[in-house]
């Protein structure tokens, strides 16, 4: 922070905390005069010293909290010092404190002209703080002249005071500046030199060789002035070197004291060695020039470094902030994850987080532009902000905004904290426009996480706002641990693994096998009817139900892959068997995804034709669910596939009642009367109202009804006596390996 940043501004307080501030920097700079007087005895030789920071550090206390009360107090106490300390008269006394006085009030009026007609604050800082140590040395000196007239004739005397004025400019106006600018420059020192990582115990290792080198600069500097006895000292050109080293290779925050530091003890070895050999000032006036120059160069560089990095981290800013919401983007939240607290032992301090998913978003932004999908993203950041978090929020990718939150952070659950979230932007729906009709939200709640891997955040949100999506009446879905849904989301990923692998004809991991279970019509039981279901062997033998993979199959897109390859293989071992000509009627389940599949039946008539098999063998069971989600394209589909000469089985049926008009609409051949309405048929008169009101819709329309999961005898006399002569359960038949089934 340099004496001309515009980000420094003096901040209002009142006249009594003003003139307190003006007492502790009079205090300061008697001690600081003090202190020099002490460390330059004698004033080293014609009443002239080779440093005085007393007026440096006033100037940056001037210009960071302004003249008013400060310099008048400033001026009383130089002239008590000028007029006791110094043996000056009271005249000389008043004009020494009236030209310090008068250069602190114009190099505070000349920075403010430079922030109002100098637009580059490269070039302010590049230009201001060496102008303004020339002025205001020039200005003291000048007075100086002024005050003692003896000078005049002296002109090695006046360049050796106008460059001790400069050097202490340069070197220690900075230094109060950035300490002011960083509230607590110790703790920031500290931080610098702060060893936890292995760049910090880089930075630790070179800062101590930068000081060994430094120490070592000035032995040698020191030792070749006094013993080679030369008018100027060449060896003080390494001073420059270490000076420079230090600006480009340590950190910020400890460059300007350490600048000050090296040229506080770079002029007091040459006082020393001044007073040692009773010099006169003009063979001091070399070594004080290089220490001038090599000042002037260390704050040129010093503040061209600080541009460049700061420059560097607005870069970094912009890169880890996301343009459309001023929240953090992927890389801002996986930085934030990097560094994130760690407790004593070196672990991941435990964090809460908060997951939001707009998962229509794709949707909105095809059927209703950018514009309108941008405007949904950035109220849903505006409702974010709104209560408080808006510093922990990232947008990781569109429609998807995770929160990371230290634990003690929020005085309230998560929970409660998403729920806030999404009150908030269920009121701003009504702003969202036409977009509104499209709009879903899903939120999810990680009570304790402790990942550094975004990746794996972004795939346990996501998991966590699918199940929010699922679980309608759940507004929010909370996980307690997101190490555990993790290990759910590793485990899916696995089975997606094995079963792609499967299909590609790997199966080393398990395979999957056909089974078959009995559909008997209770008038003609020799007749042969059989649904195929999908079971998964393992490499140990162990045998795994659908239940198992098949829902992770669906949520990654796996199903038509799956319908197709039971479809290939049932029709193939079907083909084969010599029981084909016998058998009435094969069941195979067709998912939702595989019905709207526009090659859907165009894949089934080359199967036929490849096999051979008889299109009125085969039926196709799918869900009421999913025929009541989309039903033009449900029908379509039954129609196309009704046309090769295959039937159509609506599995499930009875879940929803309302969905009776859909038997009007689609050419069904057989209904499966869910076992929900079965298993308690004997003892439940509703359950058994339920099957009779199905069964007299079927045969109103000539359509078949099945009943699942029958299992007893009395249960399957009383579906005889309401009319429905398919049966299929435990009760009939127990699933069997198909090649089995299809062997006499």
């Amino acid at each position: 922070m340099s004496d001309l940043s515009p980000d420094l501004v003096s901040p209002e307080v009142s006249p009594a905390g003003r003139w307190g501030r003006a007492s502790l920097v009079a205090a300061l700079w008697i001690v600081l005069a003090l202190l020099t007087d002490a460390l330059f005895p004698g004033g080293a030789t014609d009443q002239v010293v080779g440093l005085w920071p007393a007026d440096a550090v006033a100037l940056g206390f001037v210009l960071a909290w302004g003249a008013r009360a400060l310099v008048p107090l400033l001026f009383i106490v130089v002239l008590c010092w000028n007029h006791w300390m110094v043996d000056l008269s009271w005249g000389s006394a008043l004009i020494g404190a009236g030209a310090l006085a008068l250069s602190l009030i114009l190099m505070r009026q000349f920075r403010r002209w430079l922030q109002r007609h100098v637009q580059s604050i490269y070039g302010r800082r590049l230009l201001g703080l060496p102008l303004s140590a020339l002025l205001m040395a020039t200005l003291v000196t000048g007075m100086g002249i002024w005050q003692n007239p003896a000078w005049v004739e002296n002109h090695d005397a006046i360049a050796l005071f106008w460059m001790a004025e400069a050097v202490s400019l340069l070197v220690f106006t900075p230094l109060v500046l950035s300490c002011l600018h960083e509230k607590n420059c110790l703790r920031a020192w500290r931080t610098a030199l702060r060893s936890r990582g292995a760049q910090d115990r880089a930075t630790v290792l070179w800062f101590a060789g930068w000081l060994l080198l430094a120490l070592l600069s000035l032995a040698l500097m020191a030792a070749l002035r006094h013993w080679t006895m030369l008018d100027y000292n060449a060896p003080g050109l390494l001073g420059l070197v270490v000076l420079i080293l230090a600006v480009h290779s340590l950190p910020i925050q400890l460059v300007r004291p350490l600048i000050a530091a090296y040229v506080l003890v770079w002029v007091w070895l040459n006082a020393v060695i001044a007073m040692g050999t009773n010099e006169p000032v003009a063979s001091t006036l070399g070594d004080e020039a290089l220490v001038f120059v090599a000042a002037v160069l260390a704050v040129i560089a010093t503040e061209m470094m600080q541009i460049y990095r700061q420059s560097e981290q607005r870069l970094a800013k912009r890169l880890a902030t996301d343009g459309l919401t001023d929240l953090q983007n992927d890389e801002g939240l996986a930085q934030t994850l990097k560094h994130w607290p760690v407790t004593t032992g070196g672990q991941m301090q435990p964090m809460t987080v908060i997951g939001l998913h707009l998962p229509d978003l794709e949707e909105i932004d095809a059927l209703m532009g950018h514009e309108e999908s941008n405007r949904i993203e950035q109220r849903v950041a505006e409702v974010i902000r709104s209560v408080g978090f808006g510093q922990m929020a990232a947008r990781v990718r569109p429609g998807l905004y995770i929160l990371c939150l230290q634990a003690g952070q929020i005085g309230f659950r998560a929970a409660d904290l998403a729920r806030r979230i999404r009150l908030g932007i269920e009121a701003e729906r009504q702003t969202f426009g036409a977009g509104s009709r499209y709009f879903r939200l899903a939120l999810t709640v990680f009570n304790t996480a402790q990942t550094q891997d975004l990746g794996q955040l972004t795939s346990a949100v996501l998991a966590g706002c699918q199940q929010a999506l699922n679980q309608r009446s759940q507004l929010v879905h909370v996980e307690d641990d997101l190490a555990i849904l993790l290990s759910h989301r590793m485990q899916e990923l696995a089975w997606v693994q094995r079963i792609r692998s499967v299909l590609n004809g790997d199966e080393q991991t398990g395979r999957f096998e056909l089974y078959a279970q009995t559909i008997r019509d209770t008038r003609h039981p020799d007749v042969k009817a059989f649904e195929v279901l999908l079971r998964w062997r393992n490499p140990d033998g162990a045998v795994l139900t659908p239940a198992s993979f098949l829902p992770i199959a669906e949520r990654y897109g796996l199903m038509t892959a799956i319908d197709s390859w039971v479809l290939r293989q049932t029709l193939r071992q079907l083909s084969v068997s010599p029981w084909a000509a016998e058998i009435s009627k094969v069941s195979i389940n067709l998912s939702g995804a595989s019905l709207v599949d526009p090659n859907i039946t165009l894949e089934i008539q080359q199967a036929l034709e490849r096999t051979g098999c008889r299109a009125e063998q085969i039926c196709f069971e799918i869900t009421e669910t999913m025929v009541i989600n989309d039903v033009a394209q449900a029908r379509q589909a039954v129609v196309a596939i009704k046309e090769l000469g295959c039937k159509i089985s609506l599995d499930d049926f009875g879940t929803g009642l309302s969905t009776f008009s859909y038997l009007k609409r689609f050419p069904f051949d057989y209904l499966k009367i869910d076992g929900e309405f079965v298993q308690h048929i004997v003892e439940s008169r509703i359950d058994r109202a339920i099957v009779e009101s199905i069964q007299s819709i079927a045969f109103e329309m000539s359509t078949i009804t099945i009943a699942e999961f029958v299992e007893t005898l009395d249960q399957a006399e009383i579906l005889r006596q309401i009319g429905v002569f398919y049966h299929q359960g435990y009760g009939v038949a127990k699933p069997r390996p198909l090649s089995q089934f299809l062997i006499p």
